[in-house]
C-alpha cells in the first residue's frame, strides 16, 4: 500500500471492520523500533475530549475555577 502526498493510507476494509475502526474513529500512532503501530484511541469522557479540543487550539487559559466551570456547565 502507498502513502498519497497528504500522507493518507487506505486500511482494507477487512481490518477496519475486524478491528472496529468506523468513521469518524480516532486511532493513535505508537512509534515502534521497526515502525509504526495504529492503535484505537482509548475512549475518551466527555469532558476531557472538550479539554483536549482546547488544548490542541491553545484556547483555554486561567485558574483551576475556570477549569471546573468550563468542565461541569456543559451538560
Amino acid at each position: 500500500m502507498k502513502v498519497t502526498n497528504k500522507g493518507q493510507v487506505t486500511i482494507p476494509p477487512a481490518l477496519r471492520k475486524r478491528h472496529g475502526l468506523l468513521p469518524r474513529r480516532e486511532v493513535e500512532f505508537v512509534d515502534q523500533p521497526d515502525g509504526v503501530l495504529v492503535v484505537k484511541a482509548a475512549r475518551l469522557t466527555r469532558g476531557k475530549r472538550v479539554l483536549a479540543a482546547l488544548l490542541r487550539g491553545g484556547k483555554v487559559k486561567g485558574d483551576t475555577e475556570s477549569w471546573l466551570r468550563l468542565t461541569r456547565s456543559a451538560s
